[in-house]
Formats: structure tokens, sequence, C-alpha cells
């Protein structure tokens, strides 16, 4: 296991604790992933809070679903994230949870209006997709967001009755769409309370749409420069540099690196 790996496993667990923590994946709900290289996809386990997963913890599979290294199973929702990767060569990690008011929606019936939130239309280009239902786990789902994940502006699509799946050029960046979401689904809800929304001011789209674009030639050139979608913008000029572990790593194979994580776990147990 090299460095960058490594980076990419902490990654994945403290964007994991944040969603947890903002409630968005109670229990063992919830799973995230991230390319490592062409081939090779990290993701959470099954059955784990992901509020207190480890970086051991992070099992690696390959694109077609198959399972390369790890004590756990990979989450039973690993096709939802490889069909968004197949779909969309730009993006390099998945988010899926179950935020609850975006939930709510689904299970109402509803999707998030357009012409409302300035929110919605410069995030999310005015539109966050709801695709019907499907089976939770199953090869339906994963099938369900295809037509919407592939359109390249889309970086949240809402699962019927089940929750949501966020993408990005990062996990942070996935993560932080599923937030922008959640939060715009609350107001709209809040304003229906007061007696309903009304629809932003006439002639204002446009230039809403105009910093939507914007925003998306900027995003796609952020990213922690460990992204290796063939669809990035990767430029040696665009990368930001992540700090290196203060352990070297490369020098050890990988049943070496398990023990030395394993004992430096049981010990980080043992002095809480």
């Amino acid at each position: 296991m090299n460095s960058k790996e490594w980076e990419l496993r902490k990654d994945l667990c403290e964007a994991s604790r944040r969603l947890y923590v903002a409630g968005f994946m109670a229990g063992s709900d919830g799973n995230l992933s991230t390319l490592l290289n062409d081939n090779e996809v990290l993701i959470t386990p099954s059955r784990i809070s992901k509020g207190y997963i480890e970086p051991w913890q992070i099992v690696k599979i390959d694109r077609r679903g198959n399972k390369i290294s790890g004590e756990l199973p990979a989450t039973t929702e690993s096709a939802l994230h490889l069909a968004a990767y197949e779909e969309r060569p730009d993006i390099c990690s998945a988010v899926h949870c179950h935020a609850p008011m975006m939930v709510a929606f689904s299970v109402a019936g509803y999707a998030l209006p357009s012409n409302i939130l300035p929110e919605i239309e410069v995030i999310f280009g005015g539109q966050i997709p709801l695709a019907p239902y499907a089976t939770p786990g199953g090869p339906e789902l994963a099938e369900s967001i295809r037509p919407y994940i592939r359109k390249r502006g889309t970086s949240v699509v809402l699962l019927d009755h089940h929750g949501l799946l966020g993408v990005g050029q990062d996990i942070y960046q996935a993560a932080i769409k599923i937030e922008h979401a959640e939060s715009a689904a609350k107001i709209i809800f809040y304003s229906r309370l007061l007696g309903g929304e009304k629809p932003l001011p006439e002639g204002s789209l446009d230039k809403l749409r105009s910093v939507h674009n914007r925003i998306a030639d900027m995003e796609a050139n952020i990213f922690p420069g460990y992204c290796h979608s063939d669809g990035s913008c990767s430029t040696q000029q665009n990368v930001i540099s992540q700090p290196a572990p203060t352990i070297r790593q490369d020098n050890f194979n990988d049943d070496e690196i398990e023990l030395i994580v394993h004992g430096v776990v049981e010990r980080l147990m043992s002095e809480r």
C-alpha cells in the first residue's frame, strides 16, 4: 500500500464521519467510494457504521465489482457506484446516503422545484433529477441512475424512496453536493409550511445559469490531485498536493502494512 492509497482511505473515513454526524447515515446506512486507479476502487464495507470506520476497514474492488482485498465484504450497493463511474469518466468519487429531508421529498413523490432557490440553479443547474424506484442493493438500482448521472452537469441524483447519490472529483466534493441538496430541501419544506414558495424574480435564471457554468468550470480544476479518472482535467499546474503521511509505507508489503495498521488501531483503542 503506497501513501496515495493510505490518504484516500483516510479521506473516505473522514467524509463518512462528517456525513454521519450530519445525520445523513443512520446505523450502517450509506456507502462511499473513490477511484484508486484505472481498475481499482476503494469502497466502504457493508454493515458497518460510517461514523466509526477506520482506514484498514475500507475494501478494494475492481471495476467489475470483484473483491481484491479487505477483511470485510464490500457494500451491497457497489454496483451503484460502479455504474456512476462507468457513465461518467470525469468523476472520481461517489457518495450514497439517506439525507432525511431529501428522502422525505421522494417518499412524498416530489422532486425539488426549479426557479425557486438560487442555490439549486447555481449548484445543480436548476434540477436534481429523481430516478424511479428500484430495489436497494440490487442491480436495478444501479440501472435506475444511468440516464441521469451520465449527464455531465449532474452531481446529485435523488433515488425514489431510498436516498441520493452524489458524485465529484474527490470524496469531499461529492459529500458537499449532498449537503447542499439537503439544505435546499429543508428550505423548500419550511417555505411550504409558511404558505408556499414563490418563484425567483423574472429574468434571474439566465444570470444564475451563467454562474452555474462558471462554477462547473472552476470545480473541474479543483481536486487533491489523486483523481485517476480518464475525463478529469488533471494538469500539472492544477494539482494541489496532499501532505505525505508521517510514516513511510513504500518499503512495506501489504501484509506488513496490515499488521502495522491493526497494531496502531489496537493501541489507540486501548488508550481511549
